[in-house]
């Protein structure tokens, strides 16, 4: 009990943020309703319950934790190391978006766009893999899943060997 009450005595930064709770195979949009370096306030319509090791998720940045309790859609999470609250407060856009008002800033200054380097090409793509492998991942848990898609479901996971292949990660 002592470990809770000193966790809870960190400085928490109220919130309203998006996020994604990965807990096994499930992704679940949540709003982060506060945030501290080691602890979260979530909310969603259903959520793990106590216990649950999960992963919390927002844009590039992500971590570890368990959910200590569960009620009324409402959870703490526990997590497993501090994070920079600050980071994850920032505002985030979508990363193409950003690229996109980048080159129409540099043209409209007539200045060369910024180029995309490698390394963070291949970030790019392996993020990009990893989410299609994870969407056929979901899809398949669906009980309603017929045949029909099968087909589908094998295009993209062509697609998401190709984006690892391309990105020279290789799992």
């Amino acid at each position: 009990m002592q470990a809770d009450a000193n966790h809870r005595a960190q400085v928490r930064s109220n919130v309203f943020l998006a996020a994604a709770l990965i807990a096994g195979a499930r992704t679940i949009p949540v709003r982060l309703r506060n945030l501290s370096l080691r602890g979260a306030l979530l909310e969603a319509p259903s959520l793990p319950s106590a216990g649950s090791k999960v992963r919390l998720v927002r844009g590039e940045l992500s971590a570890e934790g368990e959910i200590a309790w569960q009620r009324d859609g409402i959870a703490g999470l526990r997590l497993s190391e501090d994070i920079d609250v600050a980071q994850w407060v920032q505002r985030i856009g979508h990363r193409g978006q950003q690229r996109v008002d980048e080159a129409i800033a540099a043209l409209r200054a007539h200045k060369p766009a910024r180029s995309v380097d490698d390394k963070e090409r291949s970030a790019s793509l392996a993020r990009m893999s990893a989410e299609l492998d994870s969407i056929c991942e979901r899809l398949a848990l669906f009980p309603e899943m017929s045949v029909d898609f099968a087909e589908e479901m094998l295009k993209l996971d062509a697609l998401a060997q190709n984006f690892r292949r391309l990105s020279g990660r290789s799992e």
